[in-house]
């Protein structure tokens, strides 16, 4: 019988793995795609969202739905639980990424520490940490092509046999566009937190760091269902 422990997925159809240590070469070409791509973006509708469409502030209200996976079945599509809660991004006036609080609205399973610290946060590709696209020239103002949260969260109960989430951080990263005709569109989330691994941090052994290694645990759809 299974032992009770956080969950854990190997793989469970979340998103492909990105690898690094690539060759040079293959790094360029990757670059030159990208900025191709890029540009050929910018000439599509990426203008100011029009009044009426999803925006990520308070006029609007989000349904947030979670889908769990357990780790059990490596290969499983289905989720095994899914939880749902309504939603609202308060916007921090004067930052640069543009981010805030996330106030949730409705959360009947109680996933979701009440009056707990919940982020979020636009941002460029987590995984590449350089110059922003508008630095390029590209764009008149940022596009943000990522949205990145953070809740404080109960634990979560997944699956029989003790699978679960540990009280704690739960992490989100999910795809983020904009149309003057779509407004603000959240996509491909993915669910993640972390545990804390102890290693010794020299060969003698006489100093330790923890690190926190993050677990990928489900997916996140995001819509928004009403628009003040």
């Amino acid at each position: 019988m299974a032992t009770a422990a956080p969950i854990g997925t190997a793989r469970v159809a979340l998103a492909s793995a990105r690898t690094g240590g690539a060759m040079v070469s293959r790094t360029r070409r990757s670059r030159a795609h990208r900025s191709f791509r890029v540009r050929a973006a910018s000439k599509e509708d990426n203008g100011k969202p029009e009044a009426g469409t999803p925006s990520i502030d308070s006029k609007s209200l989000w349904r947030l739905r979670l889908e769990l996976f357990s780790g059990k079945d490596a290969d499983a599509t289905t989720p095994d639980r899914t939880i749902t809660v309504r939603a609202r991004f308060v916007v921090d006036e004067g930052y640069e990424p543009p981010q805030g609080s996330i106030e949730i609205e409705d959360d009947q399973e109680l996933a979701f520490v009440q009056a707990g610290f919940h982020r979020w946060t636009l941002a460029e590709d987590p995984n590449e940490r350089k110059a922003g696209l508008w630095i390029w020239g590209l764009f008149e103002e940022p596009l943000y092509p990522y949205m990145l949260l953070s809740f404080d969260c109960n634990r979560i109960e997944v699956a029989e046999g003790g699978y679960h989430i540990p009280k704690g951080k739960l992490f989100a990263e999910v795809k983020h566009a904009r149309g003057s005709k779509s407004g603000h569109v959240l996509s491909d989330g993915k669910l993640s937190f972390k545990v804390t691994k102890t290693y010794k941090a020299d060969l003698v052994g006489l100093s330790e760091a923890t690190i926190g290694e993050p677990t990928m645990c489900g997916r996140l759809q995001a819509d928004c269902i009403e628009v003040a």
